[in-house]
């Protein structure tokens, strides 16, 4: 599922959350996520300081870097302790302020 679009600038660095919470069963929780990132030319858009949040329902993480003019491609793939996965993507747009 596409969580959505987002711009930035090749300095910046943002935070984001994907909440879970409305997805996940009565007592469920993200037990593991994972990040991919595309394309993977340098320098490449970069995920970091992953954790999670909200009594382990919410993903939060950094993104920084990129190339002007470049748009990527992130998923995200997330377990849950009762066993099911979950993928989505974000499109990233990487622009110099103007």
């Amino acid at each position: 599922m596409s969580l959505g679009r987002y711009v930035k600038t090749p300095a910046e660095r943002k935070r984001y959350a994907i909440d879970y919470s409305e997805w996940l069963e009565t007592g469920e929780t993200v037990s593991t996520y994972s990040f991919s990132v595309s394309p993977t030319t340098s320098p490449v858009l970069e995920i970091d300081a992953t954790s999670l949040a909200d009594a382990n329902q919410t993903i939060v993480f950094f993104v920084s870097g990129g190339v002007d003019g470049q748009q990527y491609t992130v998923d995200v793939q997330a377990t849950t302790s009762g066993g099911q996965i979950k993928e989505d993507t974000i499109l990233f747009s990487v622009r110099d302020a103007a």
